[in-house]
């Protein structure tokens, strides 16, 4: 192996760590800059389930949910507002999976199901 090829191999290695330094220095700056931005998306979508815009919150909770994937407020915000436009399919699957992965809302989560099964019997 050359002079060359190692030297070749060492600029590789030092863009692939600054790549993987720059990729983990966004998502810490997404964390530490915009802690309030999840929380003023919540906000905007308890608002517009309290005057009942459940439209409004179909068209922008999808746009919040891939910017904070895993978040159970933005889940449960888009199941209510489904729920509440009686699309009880859609709403029942986002409720299970509230249901399994969030143990808290695990009970309010179910009478939301049993409601959707009772609605969907009559």
């Amino acid at each position: 192996m050359s002079i060359d090829d190692k030297i070749n191999i060492l600029f590789y290695l030092f863009g692939f760590f600054l790549l993987f330094f720059i990729f983990t220095l966004g998502i810490n700056l997404k964390k530490k800059l915009f802690p309030n931005l999840l929380d003023s998306y919540v906000n905007k979508l308890t608002d517009w389930d309290n005057t009942g815009n459940h439209e409004r919150i179909l068209e922008n909770v999808d746009r919040y949910i891939k910017m904070f994937p895993g978040d159970a407020n933005l889940s449960w915000a888009k199941a209510r507002a489904l729920f509440k436009l009686d699309r009880l399919d859609e709403a029942k699957e986002i409720f299970t999976e509230i249901s399994i992965s969030e143990p808290l809302w695990k009970e309010d989560a179910e009478k939301y199901i049993v409601s959707i099964s009772e609605k969907s019997t009559t």
